[in-house]
Parts: C-alpha cells; sequence; structure tokens
C-alpha cells in the first residue's frame, strides 16, 4: 500500500510540474464610465447621473502542438459573473481560431462601424431595430484572419436550438421550452482593399430560426454591408442593414448611417454622423426615425473625455416624437 502511495504521489507530482512548466498567465483588467445626460422632448424617466463599472478576468497559456488557450470572464456591477468565453487559437498551425462563447457576435460587432469620435449616431436617444446576430447566447464561432493571404477575415457562429437561458455552468441540457428556444448562424467578411490604402469594406449575414410556439414563429433575417475610407486625419464611411422579423405580424426594418470624422491631434476628435431607420409594417404605414449627432472626444492615457449631442424626429417609430440628448461621459481604463 505504502509502495502504491510513492507510485501515485510521484505521478501526481511529475504532472503537477508538467502543469506548473505550461501553466498560463492570468489578469486583471476593468473599466469605469461615469456619465451625465440632459435632454428635452420625448424622454425616458430615470436619474441623469450614471456610472457602470466592469472588471475582466483573463488567462492564456499554450498546449504542447503550438495551439494557444486564452480564457475572458466579465464581472458586472452587482459583482456577478457576466459574459464569458474560451478562445483556441493557431489551430492546427494556421491562423484559424474557434471558441465558445456569450461575450459577442461577428454581427453584432459591425452594427454600425462609420466613423465617430465617440458616440453611433443613435446611442444616447430613440430606439433602432438594428442588425444583432445571434448575440445574447452561448455559441461556436470560428474566425479565419487573413483567408489565403488576401487580408480579408471571415467570422462565423452558430448557436443550437435552446430553451430560455443561458447555457449551464458546467453541462448544458437539451429541453426545449415553447417561447425561448432559437437556432441560428451568423457569418462576417471584412477587411483592406488590396492597393488602395485606407479603403475597408464589409458585408454580414444573420439567420435566426424562432418558435415562439404561443405567439407563432417569428424568424429573423439580417444583413449589412459598409465601405470607409482613412486618409490622413479624416476617416468618411457608410453603411446600409436591414432586419426582416417574421411572425403574426411581418415588419421590415432599412438601416442607414453616414460618419465623418477628423482627428484634430493625436489626443482631440470630432466627427459628424446620420442615421435613418425605416420601418415597412403590415399594419400600418412607413415611418422613418432619422438622427443628427455631432461628437467630440479628448484622450489622455486610460482617460477619455467624451461629449456627443443627438437630435432624433419620428424617435420610437412614433410619428412626430422629437427628441434631443446631450451626454457628457468619462471612462478610464485599468
Amino acid at each position: 500500500m505504502k509502495t502504491l502511495t510513492k507510485v501515485g504521489l510521484s505521478a501526481l507530482a511529475g504532472a503537477l510540474a508538467v502543469t506548473s512548466a505550461n501553466a498560463g498567465e492570468m489578469s486583471l483588467s476593468g473599466s469605469i464610465v461615469a456619465s451625465y445626460s440632459k435632454g428635452s422632448g420625448y424622454h425616458t424617466t430615470g436619474n441623469p447621473l450614471a456610472m457602470d463599472k466592469e472588471l475582466s478576468v483573463t488567462g492564456s497559456g499554450e498546449l504542447d502542438n503550438g495551439t494557444t488557450v486564452s480564457y475572458k470572464q466579465t464581472i458586472t456591477d452587482a459583482m456577478a459573473f457576466n459574459d464569458s468565453e474560451v478562445v483556441f487559437g493557431n489551430v492546427m498551425g494556421t491562423t484559424a481560431s474557434l471558441a465558445m462563447t456569450s461575450a459577442g457576435d461577428p454581427m453584432s460587432a459591425i452594427d454600425d462601424v462609420t466613423p465617430t469620435a465617440f458616440e453611433e449616431a443613435n446611442a444616447v436617444t430613440g430606439s433602432i431595430k438594428d442588425v444583432n446576430g445571434i448575440d445574447g447566447t452561448y455559441s461556436l464561432r470560428l474566425t479565419q484572419a487573413d483567408l489565403l493571404g488576401s487580408g480579408f477575415t471571415v467570422d462565423a457562429a452558430y448557436t443550437w436550438e435552446h430553451g430560455s437561458g443561458d447555457a449551464g455552468t458546467e453541462k448544458g441540457s437539451s429541453g426545449v421550452d415553447a417561447d425561448g428556444s432559437e437556432d441560428g448562424y451568423s457569418i462576417v467578411v471584412k477587411g483592406s482593399v488590396p492597393m488602395v490604402d485606407g479603403l475597408d469594406v464589409g458585408v454580414g449575414y444573420t439567420m435566426l430560426n424562432a418558435k415562439a410556439l404561443t405567439t407563432g414563429e417569428r424568424d429573423q433575417e439580417e444583413g449589412t454591408a459598409y465601405v470607409k475610407y482613412s486618409s490622413g486625419p479624416v476617416s468618411v464611411g457608410y453603411q446600409k442593414g436591414a432586419v426582416s422579423v417574421e411572425g403574426t405580424a411581418e415588419n421590415l426594418y432599412v438601416n442607414e448611417y453616414i460618419g465623418l470624422s477628423y482627428k484634430i491631434s493625436d489626443s482631440i476628435s470630432v466627427s459628424y454622423n446620420e442615421a435613418e431607420s425605416r420601418k415597412t409594417a403590415d399594419t400600418a404605414a412607413d415611418i422613418v426615425q432619422e438622427w443628427d449627432s455631432i461628437s467630440l472626444s479628448y484622450t489622455a492615457g486610460g482617460m477619455t473625455l467624451g461629449i456627443v449631442d443627438q437630435e432624433v424626429d419620428n424617435a420610437t417609430y412614433t410619428s412626430g416624437r422629437t427628441s434631443e440628448e446631450t451626454a457628457f461621459q468619462m471612462t478610464v481604463a485599468f
């Protein structure tokens, strides 16, 4: 028995030694966002002062075959675990990565990529139905950077049919309830155009198959495309997307964005942005929600100060409803 114990302890010590030699690094980072908003016209009730805090725990390491492994867990204001992901990089010696993640989706990352100094055109007032992909649930995500040396990245994600709520903490469940289940996929292709310095383009598509059995099928289809060009301190961009929702009623949202930004110095930028969202419904006349936005930002190390002034007509897709909002924000990263 003592011999077996010695052998067991020796094996355990050897395993720990190997694990220690290949152990990755852990780090802690975070951010604090404090803001003040003042507006007129239509507004939701609330406190004009706000503060958002987030912590991120990250770890990374490398397997014996050269594949890298990284992990990220975000923690919210209430000290509760939020989004998380594990990413395997250099898969099979390539530039591809494979992730299981709830921390984002290829489409949600490009909902509006037109140049801005501080905020998107519709960030602080109004409400827009925009592309969001399969964000908000766990999915498998495959990313291939620099496909065939083209400079373009292909980014795809897939989520299985599932019940309401997120994935379990250890083992998932294949059970599906009446209203929370959906499966879907997103794919994005984006990159810099060869032979044209400063020109970036991208396209994306999402299909969600939702089964809200108590209210009828509610499939959702999304698409978007953009072009951006930068030359020196000036950047300009245009983007157009659409969201189609099918169910007991069918709605189509067509969205357009225009952005122009100018970098005054290494620390100061200014921009002008416009956005338009046209809603076409089976049971009502078309209505167009329109935004105008001016932003200014100042960066000093890990701190960014920003101010944005936005106006919207037909806010929340309601005819004649107007709103104006000015927001001041300080972001500190550490």
